[in-house]
């Protein structure tokens, strides 16, 4: 789950441009259609981009026939450190990796439109972030499972007001591909402002 409330290379193989929809309540047509454009690896080249796409395959690698309990030990420790705000050494690792960082690069990049970017692998397990999140593993979590095991290109969320800013911010979740544009191999949130997606 994240602190506040994620694609890759899609269209070339139509994926987005068939639009497969999941989203958490009734749709905005307007709306779904900013997202998608927003979403889009042409308003978002850094999708397809070797390293992002690098990061989550080694992770799929180093992670090849993980037991659930395993995952479990992870994600709960990964939880009890965010709750007790004490050390988290597995956030740190992954908030510190070449992939995260370019990450906010994108972030700091994009003139606030984004505002948040999470990189799940195959297992739901956080690769990348830009952000704090309650829990490492996101694999129960529509996000994950919508774009990941269901048949969605886009998984979307109503938008929520941001107690921070005031701003309006939805979570855009689709596909990341491999290589070719075929086969899924993770996860990507994008968190949207909607004020600065233009309709």
């Amino acid at each position: 789950m994240t602190r506040t409330r994620y694609w890759v290379a899609g269209c070339a193989v139509s994926l987005l441009c068939a639009g497969t929809l999941s989203m958490a309540s009734a749709a905005d047509p307007a709306l779904e259609g900013a997202v998608r454009k927003a979403a889009s690896q042409q308003a978002q080249p850094w999708l397809a981009d070797p390293a992002v796409v690098g990061a989550v395959t080694s992770q799929n690698a180093r992670h090849a026939g993980i037991a659930q309990a395993k995952i479990d030990e992870m994600d709960n420790q990964w939880k009890a450190a965010a709750k007790a705000g004490g050390a988290n050494p597995a956030f740190d690792a992954i908030a510190a990796n070449a992939v995260s960082k370019q990450l906010k690069q994108v972030v700091d990049g994009s003139g606030g439109r984004i505002v948040e970017i999470l990189l799940m692998d195959d297992h739901g397990l956080n690769v990348g972030q830009t952000a704090g999140t309650s829990d490492f593993w996101q694999g129960d979590e529509p996000k994950w499972q919508k774009v990941f095991t269901g048949n969605a290109d886009l998984y979307m969320t109503d938008p929520e007001k941001d107690d921070k800013t005031g701003a309006m911010l939805t979570e855009a979740s689709v596909p990341v591909l491999d290589p070719a544009g075929k086969q899924k191999i993770g996860v990507a949130m994008i968190v949207l402002d909607t004020a600065k997606l233009g309709r």
